[in-house]
Order: C-alpha cells, then structure tokens, then sequence
C-alpha cells in the first residue's frame, strides 16, 4: 500500500509529527510512503497511491489546498484520513461548506475535537500526538554541554520555554514573570527558545537567556535542552495539543503550564504544577480562527516556578519517572497505530 503523507513546512511540530506517522506508516503497516510539504495534485501519480494522511492546522483560509486536495483523493477511490488541530474558534468563510460536508477529521486532542464539532465539523476520533520515548531519552548526555553552553552553572535552576514568536505563544506575559522570577530568587535561570520576533518580548530582560533559533535546530539540540532545565515552562496562551510538553515530559521534566484544555489533557497534577487561568481572550492573527487565549496572572506563575524549584530538589528522581511514565501513555507507535487504522477504515466519496 502507498501513502502519501501531507503536512506544511510552515509548521515546526506538525511537520515532526507527520514524520513520526510516516516511521510508524513505514515499519509497522509496511507501506511505501510519500512525504509531501504541500499537497500536488499529478494524476499520474495520485493513480498509485492507495491512501493518504494530512496533518494540518485546521484555518478554512489556509487550509483550502489540503483539505480539496484530501477530497479530490476521496473522489478518486483512496482512502484518506485528515487530522487536524485549532487553537479556539474557527469562523467559517465563503464557499468553505463542503470541507464539512465531504470530509472526515481526526482531532489531535479533545480540545480540538470540540472547536471542530462546534462548527460543525464531522470528528470521527481523537488521536492524540505521540513522543518516541527512546529518542527523547537518548539525548539525556548532553545536559551539561547545553547548560554549558547557555552559560549556566550547576548551582542555578534552569527553567526553559520553546515557542514560535506568535502572540498566542504569550513571550510579553511571560517576559514579565521571567523579570519578577529573577528578583525573587537570582539562581533560578530562564532559557527561552524562540524566533527573532519572540526574542523582541525579552529586550529589557537582563537575565534571559534567548535563543533565536526556533525551526533552525536539530532534534538533538532540543531534546538537549529540555534535558538541561531543570523544570519546563509551557507559557502559551493557546494551543491545539502543546507537543513541547509532552516532550518534557519524556525528558522526565516537571512541566508549568496554565491550567486549560488541551496542556491539561498532556500532564497530570504530579507532572505539573497548574497556573490558575483568570481570563479568556480572544483575538486573530491571521486567518480565520478566533485564537482562545488563555490569561493568567504573572505572580501565580511566579510563585508555581518558585515551587518548581522547591520540588525538584526534593524529589527530582521521582518527578523524571512520573514524567517519563506519564509520557509513555503516548507512545508514538500506539497513537499512530491507531490514526492509520482510521485510514484503513476510511471510505471514498
């Protein structure tokens, strides 16, 4: 059996989510894969393939060329599965009715299975993401050179955040507590990986560590760092899963995250330490989708960073086995397992 796998370059984590798919596609189902950054419609191709999975952002502007072209496949007999993650409200636009009338969705967490169904999408399973737990664990030695090489000594506490520069990934509430977390204990560290725009957020941090390389790094560099905190800082305001925490998590890393769907869905309470959200906002940066920001008060994460610290260094060995424990439940060959089952049941149009 042939499969296309479809994804967007423009996405860092769904770009490395298809192509975990497309191991698990490869070594577990035995099929031949074709990995594509952006769905071609060349009929003579398309007649070999037998099935299809796209994995893209659900925005009824920009998805349009992904979800035609899993139409288009349908229509020709393959059987092709569509999952999909969202950030908060999707507003429909013009002619965009047979995107919920002709296809099929899988939702990358509950979270997105309720925006999906609430505009009026048909959802047909959740499948959350998967970690390869082995991978993650393998960069374990270089904790020290990535520490090293950030300038952090032993002595401090090093917590870290990766995010793209978008404002739903919340870098200005975050640059502020990174400020007041400095003042109220100077050996605790805050690293942050992110793009020239988010590094614009911590100017006027003195004690940041930035990193403007977000989508430049190796898999090796990343895993490296989440080694190297000491607890993991999930700052953003929302997302559709949050694929960062669960790496972590893998890397067996207490996790600091605002208590909302879907960060909650990913951790447990003795895998994390929750911020109270106090707010709801909503705003759209490009597209049509209503991002749902979720607003928490600095000084709550202020004080759940504190804590971070108290705990790790009382129970820092148990808190890596939960993490990793926890992680397991996502095991990357069972999630996706499951998703390309959904293409095996799938039917044409």
């Amino acid at each position: 059996m042939k499969v296309a796998i479809i994804t967007s370059n423009r996405s860092v984590s769904l770009k490395k989510v298809a192509k975990d798919i497309e191991l698990v596609a490869r070594n577990e189902f035995g099929m031949e894969t074709v990995f594509m950054e952006y769905p071609r419609y060349e009929p003579s191709e398309i007649k070999t393939l037998s099935g299809a999975v796209t994995v893209m952002t659900f925005d009824p502007i920009w998805v349009t060329p992904f979800t035609w072209f899993c139409r288009e496949l349908r229509l020709e007999g393959v059987k092709c599965v569509f999952y999909t993650t969202v950030e908060g409200n999707i507003k429909k636009v013009p002619s965009v009715e047979w995107m919920f009338r002709d296809l099929d969705y899988v939702a990358n967490s509950n979270y997105t299975a309720s925006k999906m169904r609430l505009a009026g999408a048909r959802v047909v399973d959740v499948v959350y993401h998967g970690i390869n737990i082995d991978e993650a664990q393998a960069f374990s030695w270089m904790r020290e050179e990535v520490r090293a090489k950030l300038g952090v000594s032993n002595n401090e506490f090093l917590v870290g955040y990766v995010a793209a520069g978008y404002r739903r990934k919340g870098h200005r509430l975050f640059a502020n507590v990174a400020k007041e977390v400095s003042k109220s204990d100077p050996s605790i560290r805050v690293a942050v990986i992110t793009d020239d725009k988010g590094a614009q957020s911590y100017s006027d941090v003195q004690d940041a560590i930035v990193v403007p390389e977000f989508g430049k790094l190796g898999k090796h560099i990343i895993y490296g760092f989440y080694h190297a905190v000491d607890a993991y800082v999930q700052a953003s305001l929302a997302e559709g899963f949050g694929l960062p925490v669960l790496e972590a998590l893998a890397c067996g890393k207490l996790v600091v995250h605002p208590d909302y769907e879907p960060l909650s869905e990913i951790t447990t309470s003795e895998t994390s330490i929750r911020v109270p959200v106090v707010s709801v906002d909503y705003t759209t940066e490009m597209g049509s989708i209503e991002y749902e920001l979720h607003i928490y008060n600095p000084s709550d994460m202020v004080k759940a960073i504190l804590d971070a610290k108290r705990i790790v260094s009382e129970k820092r060995e148990e808190i890596a086995k939960k993490a990793v424990e926890r992680a397991k439940k996502f095991n990357f060959v069972e999630q996706y397992s499951k998703l390309l089952n959904n293409l095996l049941r799938s039917q044409s149009l």
